[in-house]
């Protein structure tokens, strides 16, 4: 069904399909309706290319994240859903599994006219590398950049972070408070920027109380410097700055035969999902992805709508989910 095929069964011109369907105010509301009725009817669906290439706009934007096994980023998409798809634009999610080139590449393919603007959350080797130059090409080609969770700080972006240095320190500082005297700071993922600031939330807490303990192994060794550390030092906490740290401090615990939270506490960013389905039950840092989704898409939606406001900065709280390794 074509609009030229629609207008000839509504007995209207195609000028006049085309501004009803599009709710132009210059349209009465009875011709609207039977118009909209009968593209219903017939299964009309407008040709997406003429109207891209009429209007420049695709009404598509791309999401691109690491990983979506990472329960986290699921939550973000999310939000990100529910706030795009009610302002009417369609959603390409693109994995990068933490590589540069795999990011450089979907970012350059997707800019060529395929979306409008994107939702990104930096891979683990861009951040390391510092290559930016994919970012600036798509800006260069006017599709508008929102980053979220994972930024660049030195790039003038819009952005929606959580406070990762004020969260871990508060937390430090709270287990310092009821007299833990041996903290540990555990990743798998280290080379983040996430995960730099929540070491440095949790060095300025311990700072002038204890030594700094730190497990910073990727996922086939930390297993090992953890348990060197349990066997050698009397640790009393672990803090676990992500999901697979938190997961594999705990069975090292529990291997050890060492009670918690009676020996020792555990607390960590974890996603609810599987901090509910482990035994026993883990504390986590809840970080809000959904909000974080939400935030990030309106920011895009409102960039995407005027482009001359200056970049915005939204910093979600986190917020702790109690239950039993503290």
């Amino acid at each position: 069904m074509t609009l030229k095929e629609l207008a000839k069964i509504a007995g209207v011109s195609i000028s006049t399909v085309s501004k009803a369907l599009n709710d132009s105010s210059e349209i009465g509301e009875r011709t609207k309706q039977k118009i909209n009725d009968l593209a219903k009817l017939y299964n009309y669906q407008p040709n997406n290319i003429a109207l891209n290439l009429k209007t420049g706009k695709t009404k598509t934007v791309g999401v691109i994240v690491p990983s979506i096994q990472n329960n986290f980023f699921a939550k973000v998409i999310m939000g990100i859903e529910e706030v795009l798809n009610s302002a009417g634009y369609n959603i390409i999610i693109s994995i990068t599994d933490e590589s540069l080139h795999k990011e450089a590449k979907i970012v350059n393919t997707l800019s060529n006219g395929i979306v409008d603007g994107f939702l990104i959350a930096v891979g683990e080797e861009t951040q390391i590398a510092q290559d930016f130059k994919h970012y600036v090409s798509a800006t260069v080609k006017n599709k508008p950049i929102v980053f979220f969770d994972r930024v660049i700080k030195s790039l003038e972006y819009d952005k929606v972070i959580v406070d990762d240095k004020a969260i871990v320190y508060n937390v430090a500082k709270n287990l310092i408070s009821k007299g833990k005297q041996n903290i540990v700071f555990a990743s798998c993922i280290y080379n983040i920027n996430v995960i730099k600031s929540r070491k440095e939330g949790y060095l300025n807490a311990i700072k002038n109380h204890q030594d700094a303990f730190l497990v910073e192994k990727d996922l086939n060794e930390f297993e090992e410097k953890m348990t060197d550390l349990l066997n050698n030092q009397k640790i009393d906490a672990i803090i676990a700055a992500d999901e697979d740290a938190a997961l594999l401090a705990l069975k090292v615990a529990k291997q050890k035969d060492l009670k918690i939270p009676e020996d020792i506490v555990l607390l960590g960013f974890a996603s609810t999902k599987i901090a509910e389905h482990v035994s026993p039950r883990l504390t986590t840092i809840n970080q809000h992805g959904i909000e974080i989704g939400k935030s990030a898409a309106q920011l895009l939606v409102n960039r995407l709508d005027d482009g001359s406001i200056p970049p915005q900065r939204i910093v979600i709280d986190s917020t702790i989910d109690h239950r039993e390794t503290t």
